[in-house]
């Protein structure tokens, strides 16, 4: 049996993960962003405004 990328004794931090809201096709979605500017995954609109803080 052949392993690769073993995945064992891995801590992965919480990300600290805000939710947005676009303006032009209302979809709601979370982003870390160390970008300046967020936009929207589907429309890639920048009318995004963020919503809350997932706890």
């Amino acid at each position: 049996m052949c392993s690769v990328g073993d995945a064992f004794n891995i801590e992965i931090q919480a990300l600290d993960a805000k939710w947005y809201k676009c303006g032009d096709c209302d979809n709601e979605f979370r982003c870390v962003s160390v970008k300046t500017k967020v936009e929207c995954p589907s429309c890639h609109s920048e009318n995004v405004s963020k919503q809350y803080k997932e706890e």
